[in-house]
């Protein structure tokens, strides 16, 4: 039991580890979404401001297309982001059913051991009781 209790022990600390990554790669999701949206309204602040002042018209152009790669540069970054993440998912889901296995074992194993205790107990009993009916018997 030792020994599950070890693998138990192990599969936590891997299953802990991989959460840890798991948050650390959606923290970086997040951020890059966030700049997308930041991008998204200096672009929108740069037009409202491109219709005010008619001669900066020249540059918003290409402004707005270094906006658009750089969102797109971004997006690229997040569908891979996303296929870390389903990856890390499914080691997740493997390590958590890993664990769940020898955490049942472990229970399987001190039931079977309080079992056997208990079985041991009823054995010892029926013999003192037995005794003693022995000892009664031969009395009379």
């Amino acid at each position: 039991m030792k020994g599950l209790s070890t693998l138990i022990r192990l599969s936590k600390r891997t299953l802990d580890e991989l959460r840890r990554k798991m948050v650390s790669l959606e923290t970086q999701k997040a951020q890059l979404e966030k700049a997308i949206v930041v991008m998204q309204k200096e672009l929108n602040d740069e037009v409202a401001l491109g219709a005010k002042q008619p001669e900066m018209a020249n540059f918003f152009g290409e402004f707005a297309k270094r906006i658009k790669q750089r969102q797109e540069v971004l997006r690229d970054e997040i569908r891979s982001l996303d296929k870390q993440i389903a990856a890390l998912n499914e080691e997740i889901f493997i390590a958590f059913t890993e664990l769940k296995k020898y955490e049942v074992a472990k229970e399987n194993a001190m039931k079977r051991a309080a079992e056997e205790t208990a079985r041991k107990e009823t054995i010892a009993l029926d013999e003192v009781a037995g005794q003693q009916f022995q000892r009664k018997k031969e009395k009379h």
